[in-house]
């Protein structure tokens, strides 16, 4: 646990330390998480091209895909694959869509692909587009936020010091 905490505030700190604009943050970080829902292979490289092509940050775009990582997967994907079965119409009962992803992650191979249908496979896009907009957009709205909020207190700390170095320069 103690890694997991030294990642987050690693990555939170670049985060808040990127040159770019807040909203350039937002956007990396929305497209990342974007591509980590939609693409269940390379999205890493995804999100670093999405991110040049909407000017995001794209060191943050490829750090934050790993929401979707070997721990998460196996939870994200059949819930994924759950709701897109509702929005393309034909639900899918979520213990044969645990079974099918779980074999597939377990032994990667064309048989144990070929076993996830259409159906699931539509499911699984469907679900991705739906949650991974939905954390896009929560992504890009809290990152803006706590960046300008960041930035807004270093620039008030420096501007304190500064005004406090100006103070003791005329005593």
């Amino acid at each position: 646990m103690l890694k997991l905490s030294k990642y987050l505030s690693r990555f939170y700190l670049s985060l808040i330390r990127h040159r770019g604009t807040p909203e350039s943050v937002g956007r990396g970080i929305a497209v990342g998480l974007f591509s980590a829902f939609t693409v269940p292979v390379g999205h890493m490289l995804i999100a670093f091209l999405l991110a040049i092509l909407v000017r995001g940050a794209r060191t943050a775009s490829v750090l934050v895909t790993w929401v979707a990582n070997p721990l998460t997967i196996p939870f994200f994907y059949p819930f994924q694959c759950y709701i897109g079965s509702f929005i393309i119409g034909e639900p899918l009962s979520y213990a044969l869509i645990k079974q099918l992803v779980m074999d597939a992650l377990r032994n990667p191979s064309v048989r144990t692909a070929g076993a996830l249908s259409g159906q699931l496979m539509a499911s699984f896009f469907a679900g991705g587009l739906l949650l991974g907009s939905i954390a896009a957009l929560t992504g890009y709205f809290i990152a803006t936020a706590v960046v300008r909020r960041q930035r807004t207190r270093r620039a008030r700390k420096l501007a304190l010091r500064i005004g406090l170095r100006k103070a003791e320069q005329h005593v």
